[in-house]
């Protein structure tokens, strides 16, 4: 039996005093495991292992909770916990699983030991080759109510009601909303309905079922076709503040009395007046980006690469105040005041210049902060209410009318900003609403909600973003950002994202369609084997538990169904955030990296949905669960600092004379012996 010291602090709080735990740990029976620590606090095993963390100080008896932060690609199955020593089953606290995780998560779970003891024993089931980071695990008491289930906002809507309301033929239809400069027209028709007929304004942040939906009423008359129209202005006062009527969505009523009954599905603006309806679309000159940019770092990398497409990351609440302060400016929006940060904004600023200065289309990704970890006024005001602690970022909150407010007023001062004809301030071509929404639970969370009711809030700010945007851009769409994990939801509370992507369908069938688009990130299977061409649970059918680089196909297929179309025309499919992993820097795990690299391209070659690949990571980065999925080395490489892997000079080569050339060995790494045999010949659908 071997032992390392990791020296790893873990703060203990119990009654006795602050501790600290150092995890020393020993071999568990199994595979051979390995443990190391890559960055001063942070504990990376590998396999199967037992671990064992002493406090440094006494440790208090009784019920306490054992809360820790990890990374884990694939997860870990539930394990046990033993007190001691002596260590034995009869005590053991058998845990939760810990959920796979692509980023950095936290996790927490109750714990209970009677008797002395010195140390706690965890033991880890790994499975061989999976990968588990920790960092500040710690011992403390449990906080009043932290594991209550969380009863749902009042402000969401009911899973049967949703349902229903989707799921219903109405006599009428609500057919056309051109919101103009100063005046809305809202057009439908009916069937078998006359007189008592009004059409009815339902803000935006009202839910499905609320009684207080219709907030006016316009009589409207159908004509002998049943046809039926009204026309008013688009600005309207509500309460002490001026509402945009661009933000509501229309329904058709029948009011007899008290007694109101809907007759259609509501429907949102499907035609906007544009401030600069002449500024051109992005025209990038390659399908090849890089995800997660940032001017500052290389600044000759976009033009050494080819670089055709960036994403930006955009934590929105940093943008503003609810007060003023020495570096903001007031702003107005829907009659409220707030205060643009000039710092934060022109920090974007140098970025969207920079990649202008280039000719780069440029996709902002859009994240906000989580009001259950973030004491921010802002956070608490733009963060879904019901949020919890285990989410990275939150949803907006886009079902209040305060809430809605600020956050509309941060997307309309982006939209405005980074849309303007003459580039001063450089320009956002597209918006990634939030990130891997299927995972909501960990990137996009909103406490524990149905897929039904979590996509209820996110379509609504991706309405928002878009009713905002197109009023400076008729270009600009805004996209669902979606895992790997397709059929298949990967995780208890993730949903899926085929599944998210039926339910946005169901939407738009009901409510009226827009522009939206598809950010997916088609990581390899296992994030740490680069070699995608292997996954089993990549198939070539809509029922595959997964999309990855050997099965793009799927995903293009998928999307060019008709219901999927926007106005008969494809949607675009952006490859967002997309990366292969080198295990170490030897000559074939970095082959098996390019390879990957190479595959995708060629089969993107001949998809036409795909017009995008953002690459992620840019550079190696050690916080990210010890991965290396860089185009360069790490920057404090011991032997090349920010080294250039094979993989960037394939990348560089991509959309090239030279492609072939430097694409070419890896065909023996894949097994193919030409690059027409990469391509599946999906069934015409």
């Amino acid at each position: 039996m071997s032992w390392r010291v990791a020296g790893i602090a873990v703060a203990m709080l119990g009654a006795v005093a602050t501790a600290e735990l150092s995890l020393k740990l020993e071999r568990f029976d199994g595979p051979a495991a390995s443990f190391r620590e890559p960055v001063a606090g942070t504990v990376e095993i590998e396999g199967a292992m037992s671990v064992r963390a002493t406090p440094s100080a006494t440790p208090a008896k009784g019920p306490q909770v054992l809360e820790m932060e990890y990374f884990c690609a694939g997860g870990v199955p539930k394990f046990a916990v033993l007190p001691g020593p002596p260590f034995e089953a009869k005590t053991a606290n058998w845990l939760p699983p810990v959920g796979h995780s692509e980023a950095w998560t936290s996790y927490r779970a109750r714990v209970d030991f009677s008797g002395d003891w010195q140390q706690l024993r965890l033991d880890l089931p790994l499975p061989a080759g999976r990968v588990l980071q920790v960092r500040n695990a710690r011992l403390r008491p449990e906080r009043a109510g932290e594991f209550d289930q969380v009863a749902s906002s009042a402000r969401a809507a009911d899973k049967a009601v949703l349902e229903a309301y989707l799921a219903k033929t109405f006599p009428a239809r609500v057919t056309q909303v051109i919101v103009g400069k100063e005046q809305v027209r809202v057009s439908g028709s009916v069937v078998g309905e006359s007189g008592n007929l009004f059409l009815a304004e339902i803000p935006m942040e009202i839910v499905e079922g609320d009684p207080q939906a219709w907030e006016t009423l316009v009589e409207v008359t159908a004509n002998a076709a049943g046809e039926f129209s009204a026309e008013m202005p688009r600005l309207r006062p509500r309460g002490s503040n001026q509402h945009d009527r661009l933000l509501s969505r229309w329904q058709l009523v029948r009011k007899e009395g008290d007694r109101i009954t809907a007759l259609s599905h509501a429907r949102y603006a499907d035609q906007i007046a544009c401030r600069s309806p002449q500024l051109k679309p992005a025209e990038p000159r390659s399908k090849k980006g890089l995800g997660g940019w940032h001017r500052g770092l290389l600044p000759d990398e976009l033009k050494d690469l080819g670089i055709s497409a960036v994403t930006v990351n955009v934590m929105i609440h940093s943008l503003v105040a609810l007060e003023p302060g020495p570096d903001t400016t007031p702003f107005q929006w829907q009659g409220r005041t707030y205060h643009a940060r000039e710092k934060a904004l022109e920090d974007f600023d140098q970025t969207f210049l920079e990649a202008q200065k280039h000719g780069v289309m440029v996709s902002a990704i859009l994240l906000v902060a989580n009001p259950a970890k973030d004491g921010s006024p802002v956070v608490k005001k733009l963060g879904h209410p019901d949020a919890v602690a285990e989410g990275i970022f939150a949803m907006p909150d886009v079902t209040s009318g305060e809430g809605l407010a600020l956050y509309g007023a941060i997307l309309n001062l982006m939209a405005e900003r980074w849309s303007r004809p003459d580039g001063k301030h450089g320009r956002v071509h597209h918006w990634i609403m939030h990130n891997e929404v299927d995972a909501g639970w960990v990137w996009t969370n909103a406490g524990e909600k149905t897929d039904i009711v979590f996509m209820d809030l996110y379509q609504r700010s991706m309405r928002l973003m878009d009713l905002i945007a197109r009023q400076y851009d008729p270009n600009s769409r805004t996209f669902i950002s979606l895992t790997h994990h397709w059929a298949n939801r990967g995780e208890a509370r993730w949903y899926g994202s085929r599944r998210l992507l039926e339910l946005l369908r169901d939407f738009c069938a009901a409510e009226g369609d827009f522009p939206w688009a598809l950010a997916y990130h088609p990581y390899p299977q296992n994030l740490f084997n680069p070699r995608a061409w292997e996954d089993g649970q990549a198939t070539f059918s809509f029922d595959s538990e997964k999309i990855t680089p050997k099965n793009l196909e799927v995903l293009d297929a998928y999307m060019k169904q008709p219901a999927f179309r926007y106005q008969g025309k494809l949607r675009p499919v952006h490859l967002s955030e997309n990366g292969f992993n080198s295990k170490d820097y030897s000559e074939k795990e970095l082959a098996d990296q390019a390879a990957g690299m190479a595959l995708a391209w060629k089969k993107m070659a001949a998809l036409s949905s795909i017009e995008s690949w953002q690459y992620h990571n840019w550079i190696d980065n050690r916080h990210e669960g010890g991965l290396k999925i860089g185009l360069r080395k790490f920057p404090d490489d011991e032997t090349e600092p920010l080294g250039k892997k094979p993989i960037w000079h394939l990348y560089q080569a991509l959309g090239t004379r030279d492609e072939d050339k430097l694409a070419k060995p890896y065909l023996e790494v894949i097994g193919l012996k030409d690059w027409s045999g990469a391509l599946h010949r999906m069934a015409e659908n």
